[in-house]
């Protein structure tokens, strides 16, 4: 456990958005779980792990300030159980130590588990657009940046093989979506 808390296999080191402290972006799967996390201290695990958490790994954002903002937003996160769940299950900052893979998913996950794509100002079906949901270029992006890392992952091996499958000026968009999206954090 000593250095745990600095691993960071993917350097990712964006800040957090201003809108993980009131709640305000126009993803509604967001600020409605970051709005209740806010509110009442609490949000059951999907919403930690497949809303929040899975925004925060695939925009890149800083682990350390995503353990931070667990371990001070929720009224049960003693760090002893917060922090590997947060920064090896949430955010698979230890390359698998303590999950298989990382819990991440596209906009299709989200709206078979939730109601939160119902009225959202993003369109979960695109994958490119102002209004497509940012999940689901992240999503791509994500594994396609951290190829070198992931690909050898026997349970990632449908993800690859569906990457492969696309073209590459999709892989393109993608890409250039992502990056457009992780410049834009703030306005989301």
């Amino acid at each position: 456990m000593p250095g745990y808390d600095k691993l960071n296999v993917f350097q990712h080191d964006t800040p957090l958005p201003h809108w993980f402290w009131d709640g305000k972006t126009k993803m509604r799967c967001l600020a409605q779980a970051i709005g209740q996390s806010l509110d009442d201290a609490h949000a059951h695990h999907i919403q930690r792990l497949m809303v929040i958490g899975n925004f925060a790994l695939l925009a890149g954002l800083a682990p350390k300030e995503v353990h931070a903002w667990y371990l001070g937003v929720y009224i049960d996160a003693f760090e002893w159980v917060e922090l590997p769940n947060t920064l090896g299950m949430s955010q698979f900052v230890d390359h698998g130590m303590l999950a298989t893979k990382p819990y991440v998913s596209s906009a299709a996950y989200i709206h078979r588990m939730s109601d939160y794509c119902k009225g959202c100002h993003y369109d979960r079906r695109k994958r490119e657009g102002d209004d497509a949901c940012p999940f689901n270029a992240l999503y791509w992006d994500f594994f396609d940046r951290h190829g070198a890392l992931l690909d050898s992952n026997q349970r990632l091996s449908m993800v690859y093989m569906q990457l492969a499958k696309m073209d590459e000026s999709a892989k393109a968009a993608l890409r250039e979506r992502a990056a457009r999206t992780r410049k834009q954090l703030e306005n989301l």
